[in-house]
């Protein structure tokens, strides 16, 4: 019946599935065979020596070993017995037991093995059988059931076909078979189920992206609308404050509309009182001499009458005096009036109004060193001219009929305060009472010298009113009024040529510094003044500018310089100013702010354009930090001036040092009277080091030898510091252009865009190429220590070309030591530079 069971084998194995599938569960006891089965004997009855199981076999190896024993103790016949060589003899029963107990040994090793296939096929059944039992089985776990059926039907197919398991064997494998084909079939469902599963899933994954990709396109189109609506709004802003920029213009040209026919009235008056005196001492001249005329004549005193006469007769004989009448030829009283540096008749024209253009001018004459902290114009007691040469020469000069008259300077009430008058005299300059109570010492040709306490202010236009008049018995007989202004203090371009370049020295900090310095300057013609111990920021502690007066065919030059408040130490003006035309005066107290606001206030925050249309002496810009701004009092002073003002406030309040010079700088060209204005920009810094990166420069080294230093991929991969630098660009520095080019009309062809980066703080992250200093011709540049390439510093290349067409030379210097306390050249360094050759009131609109 064997063949059945393989036929058997055959169908499972071409109807698996079938099978498979409408079976439903196999029972553990089916699936699994015994552990401790007995090998089952054969219907058939057997044979008194035919073993049926392993136990038989054993039983019968051990029976035969007993017979083969029995046989070894029966004597052998003789070999020449006939019962030897007979068949039932001893000797072929041995034989014949010894090939049956051999057979018997080859049975059981093989009963052995099929055994073991057993057993190894049933314990690989059981592994399958509790897989099967899982519950949520994925494709993996149905394909290590079909793994293990497949085992064990090959562990029962190497039980040989002569063993006592054979027949159980094909059984058992007609069953494993069908749980094979079953565990297909799962594995089959499994894995259609989990592709369907992983189709349903990429469909989500679709839907999904899909669906971020359209709230991604609403967002930016959000995002967008925002950026419209803040334009938007951006762009009232500047239309609103353009629109209030034009009504504070509107409003302050009003002002001074009003302040020049307020001048003008008084002026006026001034003059209608000046005539109503006029006609006042005409008319007493005339009742005077109508007076004489009624009065008997008085004989000529004779010799004779004049021995006898008595002191009555003699004292009733004396005439009254007469006083002369007044006119330009007899009562001249002018300064300087058409600044051609003399005094005359020519000057008479347009002395009683002055104007930047016209009318003589009064020099500031600062003491030049004031002990006594109290401020020069608050000093009433003057008895000496502070310095001779610095006064402005007025002179009176009367014919010999006044000489019996008294003779009074007096100044107006406003300006009193503001300035000192002194008599040349034999025995010097002696002071002059302007309040009218002591008369001058007569002379014919009186010379007078005026000198100005301060600058014109917030409080004092500058002007005053000189009047002399001459009194005879206690009776105003003649007078004369003059109007005389401060000249106005100048501040020199960052354009103009320099004699003097000054610097602190800090020891071994700027030793380097200090040595390019001077090998940079040297050759220009300038000087490098090197001062022990002072502030390392010489840029913040003064301010150099100048004053102008006419002088005989030439213009005088006066170095004058304003000293910051907000160094309480520097009382004395910085050695390198101890110069004999340099002065030195103070505007204002000291500002009780933090360290940070009290940068703002340094003078590096106070520069001056180059001359721009309608500023022929340039136009004054600084930096504005909102409530901790630049010093209000200061800013008054330069509008007082009249010259270089109204001052154009910068938006400096993202900057650590609050000042305008860290990013915006004027550079002279080549051609006379041409120059280009620098701008720091962060977004032409990041645009450097993505070019860099775009070139394989990534791993190069920049900021080299700083607490800052990094490779160019770092920088660019820190997403902070680059957006910060480009909102910078878009927040800052792109407004702050648009109002340059409106306040300075500037071209765009006038500016470059510097490369720079800057801190989260404010601070330059690389040293700053626009806080340079114009010399002669050459340009001051902190060492950017950017990358290497070549041989060459790349950031340094990069300015070197935007320069090309200023035609201007670059020396860049070692401000390392600056650079790590947040500053770099021009905030170390402080100029002197050469005032306008020609004079101011020559330079003036319609002049």
């Amino acid at each position: 019946m064997r063949w059945v069971r393989y036929v058997a084998i055959a169908i499972v194995n071409s109807f698996g599935v079938v099978i498979g599938i409408i079976w439903v569960a196999i029972p553990a006891t089916l699936s699994q065979p015994s552990l401790n089965y007995q090998l089952a004997l054969s219907p058939r009855q057997p044979d008194g020596d035919t073993p049926q199981s392993l136990p038989e076999l054993y039983k019968l190896r051990d029976r035969l070993k007993v017979q083969l024993d029995k046989l070894a103790q029966t004597p052998d016949s003789s070999l020449f017995s006939p019962e030897y060589w007979q068949p039932e003899s001893p000797r072929h029963q041995s034989q014949t037991l010894a090939q049956q107990l051999q057979n018997v040994q080859n049975q059981i090793q093989i009963e052995k093995q099929a055994k073991n296939n057993w057993d190894e096929a049933a314990r690989i059944a059981s592994q399958a059988v509790v897989i099967g039992r899982t519950s949520k089985a994925d494709p993996a776990t149905w394909e290590q059931s079909q793994r293990f059926w497949q085992l064990a039907i090959n562990n029962l197919r190497l039980i040989p076909h002569g063993s006592f398991l054979a027949e159980r064997a094909i059984d058992k494998t007609i069953e494993y078979q069908g749980n094979l084909t079953l565990a297909t079939y799962e594995w089959q469902v499994a894995r259609s189920t989990q592709k369907i599963r992983a189709e349903e899933e990429q469909v989500r994954e679709i839907a999904r992206k899909e669906q971020e990709k359209i709230e991604f396109a609403r967002r930016e189109i959000e995002r967008q609308e925002q950026e419209k609506k803040e334009l938007a709004r951006r762009e009232l802003e500047r239309q609103e404050f353009a629109r209030q920029e034009l009504v504070r213009q509107e409003q302050e040209k009003q002002e001074l509309a009003r302040q020049a026919k307020d001048r003008e009235e008084l002026a006026l008056k001034e003059l209608e009182r000046q005539e109503l005196e006029k006609q006042e001492l005409a008319l007493k001249e005339q009742q005077r001499q109508l007076l004489e005329l009624n009065q008997p004549a008085t004989p000529q005193p004779t010799p004779e009458s004049t021995a006898t006469a008595t002191p009555e007769s003699t004292a009733t004989a004396t005439p009254a005096p007469v006083a002369p009448a007044a006119s330009p030829s007899n009562f001249f009283f002018a300064g300087d009036t058409n600044r051609d540096g003399e005094i005359n008749q020519l000057d008479e024209a347009g002395k009683e109004q002055w104007s930047l253009s016209s009318g003589a001018l009064i020099l500031f004459n600062e003491q030049k060193s004031d002990r006594t902290k109290i401020p020069t114009w608050q000093q009433t007691k003057v008895s000496v001219p502070r310095r001779a040469a610095m006064l402005s020469q007025v002179n009176l000069t009367l014919s010999e009929n006044f000489k019996n008259s008294q003779l009074f300077i007096t100044a107006d009430s406003i300006a009193s305060p503001h300035i000192s008058v002194f008599q040349k005299t034999d025995g010097g300059w002696l002071p002059v009472d302007i309040s009218g109570n002591k008369p001058l010492t007569f002379s014919t040709n009186i010379v007078l010298g005026v000198e100005a306490k301060q600058f014109a202010d917030r409080n004092w236009n500058g002007q005053v009113n000189l009047k002399a008049t001459a009194e005879n018995n206690g009776q105003q007989i003649a007078a004369a009024t003059i109007q005389m202004g401060v000249s106005p203090w100048i501040m020199p371009a960052n354009t103009a040529p320099v004699t003097e370049v000054a610097v602190s020295d800090r020891g071994s900090g700027n030793s380097e510094f200090i040595s390019e310095l001077k090998q940079a300057v040297e050759p220009t013609g300038a000087q490098v003044k090197i001062i022990q111990g002072d502030n390392a920021w010489m840029q913040d502690i003064q301010k150099n500018g100048y004053v102008q007066v006419p002088e005989k065919s030439e213009v005088r030059q006066v170095n004058v310089a304003i000293k910051s408040p907000s160094n309480p130490g520097l009382d004395k003006p910085a050695k390198s100013t101890q110069e004999r035309d340099l002065r030195v005066f103070k505007i204002g107290n000291r500002r009780d702010e933090n360290p940070v606001s009290q940068w703002s206030n340094g003078y590096g925050n106070l520069q001056v354009t180059p001359p721009i249309p309608g500023y022929p002496m340039g136009r004054v810009y600084y930096g504005n930090s909102g409530n901790a701004g630049f010093n209000p009092e200061v800013l008054d002073f330069i509008q007082a001036q009249r010259i270089q003002g109204p001052a154009v406030d910068i938006d400096t309040s993202w900057l650590l040092t609050r000042q305008v010079d860290e990013i915006i700088n004027f550079i002279p060209s080549q051609t006379p009277g041409k120059y280009i204005m620098a701008i720091a920009s962060p977004e032409a810094g990041v645009r450097l080091l993505e070019e860099l990166a775009g070139k394989g420069y990534g791993d190069v080294t920049i900021n080299r030898g700083l607490s800052t230093e990094t490779t160019v991929s770092a920088a660019l991969k820190n997403p902070a510091l680059i957006q910060h630098n480009l909102n910078l660009q878009k927040q800052k520095i792109y407004p702050i252009l648009e109002k340059l080019k409106r306040e300075f009309a500037l071209a765009d062809d006038q500016i470059i865009q510097v490369p720079a980066m800057f801190g989260y703080s404010g601070y330059a992250w690389w040293p700053n190429m626009v806080n340079s200093v114009p010399v002669n011709g050459k340009l001051l540049v902190s060492n950017p220590r950017g990358a290497m390439i070549d041989g060459l510093d790349y950031t340094q290349e990069r300015l070197r070309q935007l320069l090309i067409p200023a035609g201007v030379s670059v020396s860049f210097l070692d401000d390392r030591y600056y650079q790590e306390l947040k500053g770099n050249v021009q905030s170390a360094t402080n100029t002197v530079r050469k005032p306008e050759p020609r004079p101011f009131w020559q330079s003036l609109p319609n002049n």
